[in-house]
């Protein structure tokens, strides 16, 4: 609380304006504390009379004077006092006297304060008064702000460890749920491809969308945790724009002709055909606009371009999403990007979603170094607008790359797969069976390390988590042990598909990882690709 005069005020009665300078002298020797006395001036209009005060050094220096004792002993002390002396009510601050002194040249600070209590003498406040408790103000006030310094430390590092729990909880949540999910959906394109009649068909699809829906949402949670807690990374690689629009019309083209809406992506003809960036959240991004514009979007068209403007030194992509649909507010275009955010109460019973793609949206093309903006679009709907600096590629290198020896054929052997939950195994199992591989399940790595020592196997999938060591003990009894498994392809598998986890497995010495949930075709397709690309004799070469 900042300190009043009237706290630190020194009651000192008034003496008269006759008062001789002898008798003042007299009073401040036997009082060597009292810094100046009040004077009650001559009344010159009848009203009150008016409050001065005489200082001791003033006194003093007058009577010290050549011939001063003859001159001001015997003279009315009225003559001496402090000229525009400072007088304010006692409930003003001393920071506020101090400031004045400082910005004005008031005497404050030198000769003290005269304080009143409405209008009536209350006593006075020397300048030493006045230095200590602005002194022991800004004491408590650095005080304070050191305190308050540290709070906000605090709170800082207790929200950077909430963010962090809630990423590994959501990670491990994530991990926990991925595992079941290859059971969904990988028992769900099982049943597709083994289905006879529509209807089996048309319920296994049933199971896979709902899956996939979950998915997506899980994924989404993922991303927003990484963002959030600044580990989402940008991976910048050189990319064709142009087919870049091509694999986005091929993913969304199925789906808007369902709905009987246009879809029309156009790539700029002064656009650069090769830029730099990161693909994978460009990506995300239009994916996450281009579904929001088509669930609000019953009738006429979807439209997708894309270009690229220079920018300063640099180049920016600009890519706009418009929609015919029904439009948003303003009201509600101000909280759209916000987390879990829906354009109105009914937005999530109508048409589904969790409000997170736009907030995703927005905060990877920040993480990219762009904005989003979201306006009324001409023809009714809306307009999305993503701008992110990207950098200007060199053409392709066509490089002779020749196929090692053998490479590009491979025979059907046995395949290992250590893993500890049964419907993963299964599903693994099942599609590497259709196939045409013959297929081993162990459900740690101890009996995985047993059959490596015996048997020879065209390649191994092994859980990274499971007992008896992990993938990491699995590898190295197929690498360093007494059986001939030291060259065959060794591929992760992993609900943990982050940067991270790839990176470590690489310096284990994976050839590849394969995220859960197991899809059955991706799981055949990135196994075939591994032998197809290796040496027959090694058959080594990563995914």
């Amino acid at each position: 609380m900042p300190v009043r005069l009237q706290e630190i005020t020194l009651n000192v009665a008034p003496v008269p304006s006759t008062t001789t300078g002898a008798a003042a002298l007299s009073l401040f020797l036997s009082d060597p504390a009292l810094f100046a006395l009040p004077v009650r001036m001559p009344v010159t209009d009848g009203g009150e009379a008016p409050i001065a005060h005489v200082t001791r050094a003033r006194l003093t220096e007058a009577l010290a004077g050549p011939n001063g004792r003859d001159i001001f002993a015997a003279r009315p002390v009225h003559h001496l006092v402090t000229p525009a002396p400072v007088i304010a009510e006692g409930t003003v601050s001393v920071a506020l006297i101090a400031k004045q002194a400082a910005e004005q040249g008031t005497s404050a600070l030198t000769d003290g304060v005269i304080v009143m209590e409405e209008g009536a003498y209350k006593g006075l406040v020397s300048p030493a008064a006045l230095l200590k408790a602005l002194a022991e103000e800004n004491t408590a006030r650095a005080r304070n702000q050191q305190a308050s310094q540290r709070r906000i430390e605090e709170m800082k590092a207790r929200m950077v460890s909430l963010v962090e729990g809630r990423s590994r909880f959501l990670a491990f949540i994530g991990h926990e749920i991925r595992t079941p999910l290859t059971g969904i959906l990988g028992v769900a394109d099982l049943l597709k491809d083994q289905s006879v009649t529509n209807e089996s068909r048309r319920l296994a699809e049933t199971i896979s969308n709902s899956g996939q829906h979950l998915e997506r949402l899980l994924n989404d949670l993922l991303d927003l945790s990484r963002l959030e807690a600044g580990k989402l990374p940008v991976t910048m690689q050189p990319f064709e724009l142009r087919q870049f629009a091509s694999e986005t019309r091929d993913l969304w083209q199925p789906k808007l002709d369902a709905k009987r809406v246009g879809l029309r992506i156009a790539v700029a003809r002064s656009a650069e055909a090769r830029i730099e960036s990161d693909a994978g959240r460009l990506r995300q991004i239009l994916f996450n606009l281009v579904s929001n514009a088509v669930k609000f979007t019953d009738r006429g068209h979807v439209t997708v371009q894309m270009s690229t403007v220079p920018a300063g030194e640099g180049l920016s992509l600009v890519m706009t999403v418009a929609d015919t649909g029904r439009g948003i507010s303003d009201a509600d275009k101000a909280r759209l990007f916000e987390e879990f955010e829906q354009a109105d109460e009914t937005t999530a019973t109508t048409h589904g979603g969790s409000g997170l793609g736009l907030s995703i949206a927005r905060a990877l093309t920040r993480r990219l170094g762009g904005d989003i903006m979201l306006a009324d679009n001409a023809g009714g709907g809306c307009l999305f607008t993503v701008t992110v600096p990207v950098q200007k590629a060199g053409p392709r290198l066509a490089v002779e790359n020749p196929a090692p020896a053998g490479a590009g054929r491979f025979d059907l052997g046995e395949i290992l797969v250590a893993e500890d939950h049964d419907t993963t195994a299964f599903v693994i199992r099942e599609a590497l069976i259709a196939a045409g591989w013959r297929v081993e399940c162990v459900p740690d790595a101890t009996i995985a390390a047993q059959r490596l020592a015996v048997r020879r196997y065209q390649a191994i999938l092994s859980d990274v988590h499971m007992p008896g060591g992990g993938g990491e003990a699995v590898l190295r009894a197929a690498r360093f042990g007494p059986g001939h498994n030291s060259a065959i392809p060794i591929l992760a598998l992993t609900a943990d598909a982050t940067p991270e986890r790839r990176e470590a497995c690489e310096k284990l010495g994976f050839n590849g990882l394969i995220e859960k949930p197991v899809r059955p075709r991706a799981l055949v397709a990135a196994l075939a690709d591994t032998l197809l690309n290796a040496p027959r004799e090694k058959q080594a070469k990563a995914i």
